[in-house]
């Protein structure tokens, strides 16, 4: 058995123990629909500017919690897990068996990938429907899978390289949600406070009278 049978053959049960571990899963799938529908009810009434096209804000918070589920599924998932495996022991078994490491390491990272991209089918298929988000077809299509499995893959490895810091399983639930968040709240603001310089808030028109 080569090397990338062996890493689709791990990867089936990597994803048996992620489905076996049902609050990861929920809250996995859950926080980016979650936080689009708080993000397109807050923040979502106006519009960006978007390559020299308006870009109905709730449209673009779609694209803002696509990113960000591939943030949680690769990098979050990755960081925590391998964290309390380590802690487990379960790596330094893992080291005692004929397994490869890179096929270990490899096997998560593919079902990091598939994760990752159900998550964007999923948030993408949410935001079309009820906030009329525009589909990328043809090459955009072509390109915006291009662009997920680069940036996906580089969250994995961001993923990985962050648990070197960790010094135990605790840390890296708090760590590595927090910067996530942080990512997506700066998106928000990042939009919020685009559109105010534009428009003006009210505050500001009300003052500026």
């Amino acid at each position: 058995m080569n090397a990338a049978a062996l890493i689709f053959f791990q990867m089936r049960f990597v994803n048996k123990a992620f489905w076996r571990n049902p609050a990861s899963a929920f809250f996995t799938f859950a926080f980016p629909l979650m936080f689009l529908v708080i993000f397109t009810a807050l923040l979502g009434k106006g519009e960006v500017q978007l390559g020299g096209r308006p870009i109905h804000q709730s449209a673009y918070y779609v694209a803002s919690m696509t990113a960000f589920a591939v943030m949680t599924a690769c990098y979050n998932n990755i960081a925590i897990g391998l964290a309390f495996q380590r802690d487990a022991g379960v790596l330094k078994r893992t080291r005692g068996t004929p397994l490869p490491s890179a096929v270990f390491f490899g096997a998560k990272v593919v079902h990091a990938l598939f994760v990752a991209l159900l998550l964007v089918v999923i948030t993408v298929t949410f935001g079309h429907v009820l906030y009329s988000a525009e589909v990328p077809t043809g090459i955009s299509l072509l390109q915006f899978l291009v662009m997920l499995v680069v940036g996906a893959a580089s969250f994995c490895a961001l993923g990985f390289a962050i648990t070197t810091v960790i010094p135990t399983a605790t840390r890296p639930r708090r760590s590595s949600t927090r910067r996530s968040f942080r990512c997506s709240s700066f998106q928000a603001s990042s939009s919020r406070s685009g559109t105010m310089h534009r428009h003006g808030s009210p505050g500001l028109r009300e003052s500026s009278r």
